[in-house]
């Protein structure tokens, strides 16, 4: 009977992966048995059984062995693992500033202060021109208003005629 569960079970999973972890303890329990004087007492026809059931394991444990494959990542193009140890050269040395050669030291002083003073002088560039940019738009601003009041009075003196000096006489008499 337990030779039977054996074989139905090794039959049913047959296709799993893992079919050698969960019946190579098996296969040896059974070769195990073989090897013993008990077997040699057990009918011929049980033994032949026996012998069919234990090769048809084995033969199903080779073979899902051999079909692994081993496990494979994703493809695609390799991707740098960041390194964030700092880089040493061998030539660098803290005195770098404090250069032996007094001309190049000089010539790399006024590069920095140079450079140095154009960044500053930019930025104080685009302050002039935002400021400038604000006058002019309300210098612009000042020049439309005045513009609108004239064409106002036009339009006022257009629709009216000279209703409008009358309607300005009147208002002046009024704030007096």
């Amino acid at each position: 009977m337990a030779l039977e569960l054996a074989n139905s079970a090794a039959d049913l999973w047959k296709s799993v992966i893992s079919l050698p972890e969960l019946f190579q303890p098996t296969q040896t329990i059974l070769t195990e048995i073989k090897n013993k004087k008990i077997f040699k007492a057990l009918p011929e026809s049980l033994q032949s059984r026996y012998n069919t059931i234990l090769d048809t394991i084995s033969r199903r444990i080779k073979l899902s062995l051999g079909s692994r494959a081993a496990l494979t990542l994703q493809a695609h193009r390799p991707i740098p693992i960041p390194s964030y140890l700092p880089k040493f050269s061998m030539n660098y040395s803290l005195d770098s500033k404090n250069d032996p050669n007094h001309q190049r030291a000089a010539l790399s002083k006024l590069k920095h202060h140079h450079r140095r003073e154009k960044k500053s002088v930019i930025r104080e560039l685009r302050k002039e021109a935002r400021t400038e940019a604000v006058v002019r738009s309300e210098e612009g601003r000042r020049k439309d208003a005045v513009y609108q009041e004239k064409l106002r009075v036009a339009t006022g003196i257009m629709k009216a005629g000279n209703d409008v000096g009358k309607w300005q006489r009147d208002q002046k008499r009024k704030r007096r």
